[in-house]
């Protein structure tokens, strides 16, 4: 097919430019042709830019490059504002409009989006409506592809996730990373030959037309898409919901990706391919879709996943083969034999044994059963290891109650914001400074122009909020927690981690007993790998004794360096202490100054110790109770506050330095109440 022909040279100008990220270049060709978008994530130097550019000189289209920081105005991306006088009609006055002067976005055919993570939400809400619409203010405008990259999200690089409404907008998502970081040597001794010498400019032919690529778009439509090949897609939806554990609070499967892009993502590789019709291999294009869609030990396992589906269909294949065979040659023994009735009764005996296999396999496919999310799945064998063994979701009633609160606290956080250049336009105030100037009405810059007087335009007030946040989960895991209760708990924190993964939060993790465990990820104690933290907190094997002192300690060392404003710990036992110091008075003191918020969470019938009520009372947090039902389910309540009168309220350094050990937590409230002539 001339088509695949000709795109083909398009290949061949990014191989002369750009050593290995065959995934990469092939999903350019694919955005190309399909006009849909790219979407990379990769760190710095890994040839995210180098890519774009020579696929825009290999069609010679009109390639438009964006770098954006904090401060990026959306004029940058569409063009300036233009004003337009007019006088009326009447000649008793005038009439002055504004439109814009397409540029940027608006008149390339290919466009660059350099760090798109670090975009603005005024310029990044506009921009992604007109990549999805490929108009603005109802005019058609020439856009092809666009391709954005960012550098990893996380601390390391100060970068923020995409919105997820926003990152659907890009079809194709891909990680790419660079030769050095994954030890691809021949590619890195490639590398060095190929850019041996003074640096060079991009000196890409025109190797194909813009024509070529409006053809190949419409030719999508004509290749065929067979049943076989929508039913294996039906297949692989099916294992992702049912047998891999993929739901709206860990994927992003909608309908506009799934059902609408899909299809022609898979048409676009065949036709890629020289085909006018679809193969069920042609399903490896969701692996440049699905990138960031699904969790991440789901996506490692997509090759595996796929090959399944093929190899299933490629068995449905020859089993009708069989039977269309059978059936043919049953035919003509009946001709020659006349013993058609036995041969047919035979054959459609095979033919019926042969479908109620498929029917059972199907059956047993489509999730009749219960299926473990594969993040829990500990090993090949199917047995759970010892130390994460799978934890079925809990009865706990009221749990809403806990979410509530601990929401509300952080929504009252969030509401916070301050003045910053780089924020969103809110309210009007007067210009300062002739800095100010880009911020202004342009109606009202424009009359104060013709009229200067001191009172200066109004201009934008910009004010950014405090967005994200962190939150450590710590959780009691010693011995009195063994049972019912470590499942129980395990619910609560699964919860607690949909909560932080709607708030895009960055989330830490601590299990603790008479020693403290911090569960780090890539080196980083905060991350937002959810799903991560499921898979830890699926441990219901608990040991040892209690300690409160060592794991509030090194949740409050983590915020210690951090910047944020938002900073939340939940904590989660149910026993009182019995090593460490009992009161922790250097954590609580460490939790006024860094001002972190202590949730407690109390589990079980006994009275829940003093000490988690002082240690939420100060630091601002909740308090919640926990207590088994008739059901043998789990009931949240809210604990009452102390009451803030006399000294049960007042701690003096004096006795609280010679309290004694207490024999149970429930008596320190007389002991802290106590005065020291009397101890």
């Amino acid at each position: 097919m001339y088509i695949a022909d000709e795109l083909r040279k398009i290949r061949r100008s990014l191989d002369s430019y750009v050593i290995g990220h065959e995934p990469v270049k092939e999903s350019i060709l694919l955005a190309l042709i399909a006009r849909e978008h790219v979407y990379l994530e990769g760190e710095p130097g890994c040839a995210k830019t180098l890519l774009a550019e020579v696929a825009a000189h290999s069609v010679n289209l009109k390639f438009y490059f964006n770098q954006f920081h904090r401060d990026t105005r959306l004029a940058e991306l569409i063009g300036d504002v233009v004003l337009e006088r007019s006088e009326l009609a009447d000649g008793k006055g005038e009439v002055v409009r504004q439109r814009v002067r397409h540029g940027g976005v608006l008149t390339a055919d290919l466009v660059l989006l350099d760090d798109i993570s670090r975009a603005p939400g005024e310029a990044l809400n506009v921009l992604l409506r007109i990549l999805n619409e490929r108009k603005f203010q109802s005019q058609p405008i020439p856009l092809i592809t666009a391709i954005a990259t960012t550098n990893p999200t996380g601390a390391a690089y100060y970068n923020e996730p995409l919105d997820p409404a926003n990152l659907d907008r890009f079809t194709l998502q891909l990680k790419i990373t660079g030769a050095i970081s994954t030890q691809k040597w021949q590619e890195a001794r490639a590398i060095v030959d190929r850019y041996d010498g003074p640096p060079e400019e991009i000196t890409v032919k025109q190797t194909v037309t813009a024509d070529l690529l409006a053809e190949a778009s419409r030719a999508i439509q004509g290749v065929v898409l067979p049943p076989m090949v929508m039913g294996a897609y039906r297949r692989f939806l099916d294992a992702l919901l049912n047998k891999y554990g993929c739901n709206p609070s860990n994927s992003l499967l909608t309908d506009r990706t799934m059902l609408v892009k899909v299809p022609r993502m898979i048409k676009a590789l065949a036709l890629l391919q020289g085909r006018t019709t679809a193969k069920v291999e042609d399903l490896r294009v969701l692996k440049y879709i699905l990138t960031f869609r699904v969790p991440e030990e789901v996506y490692n396992m997509l090759d595996e996943i796929l090959q399944d589906i093929i190899e299933e269909q490629e068995l449905a294949e020859l089993e009708q083969a069989g039977d269309e065979e059978l059936e043919a040659q049953q035919g003509q023994d009946a001709a020659q034999e006349g013993e058609s009735e036995e041969q047919a009764a035979a054959g459609e005996g095979e033919s019926d044994s042969v479908d109620d296999l498929l029917e059972a396999l199907n059956s047993e496919d489509s999730g009749s059963g219960e299926h473990k999310p594969v993040q829990l799945q500990a090993n090949s064998s199917g047995e759970p290891s010892s130390r994460y063994q799978f934890n079925a979701p809990q009865s706990v009633k009221n749990l809403e109650l806990l979410l509530s609160r601990i929401n509300g606290r952080l929504e009252r956080n969030n509401s916070d914001s301050e003045v910053h250049p780089g924020g969103s336009p809110r309210t009007w105030k007067r210009m300062r400074s002739f800095d100010e100037l880009l911020d202004t009405d342009p109606a009202e810059i424009a009359n104060w122009m013709d009229w200067i007087h001191p009172s200066l335009p109004r201009v934008y007030r910009r004010e950014k909020k405090y967005v994200g946040g962190e939150m450590v989960i710590v959780r009691d895991v010693s011995q009195s927690m063994e049972g019912r209760y470590a499942r129980w708990t395990s619910s609560v924190v699964t919860k607690l981690v949909d909560l932080v993964r709607k708030k895009r939060m960055r989330i830490g993790y601590i299990e603790f007993n008479h020693v403290s465990r911090k569960y780090n990820y890539a080196g980083r104690f905060f991350t937002r790998d959810y799903d991560k933290i499921v898979e830890i907190a699926s441990n219901v094997v608990c040991s040892g004794v209690t300690n409160y002192q060592l794991p509030l300690r090194d949740a409050l060392k983590e915020f210690r360096a951090r910047g944020t404003n938002n900073k939340h710990i939940v904590f989660l036992t149910d026993g009182e202490p019995t090593q460490g110091d009992w009161l922790v008075r250097e954590e609580r003191k460490m939790a006024k100054k860094l001002n972190v918020a202590i949730h407690t969470l109390f589990i079980g019938t006994t009275e829940c110790p003093e000490i988690l009520d002082i240690i939420s009372e100060e630091s601002g947090g909740c308090q919640f109770l926990a207590v088994p039902d008739e059901l043998g389910g789990l009931c949240v309540e809210e604990r009452p506050q102390r009451t803030q009168s006399g000294t049960t309220s007042r701690f003096h350094a004096n006795n609280i330095a010679n309290l004694r050990p207490p024999s149970s937590m429930g008596s320190l409230r007389g002991q802290l109440s106590m005065p020291s002539g009397r101890r």
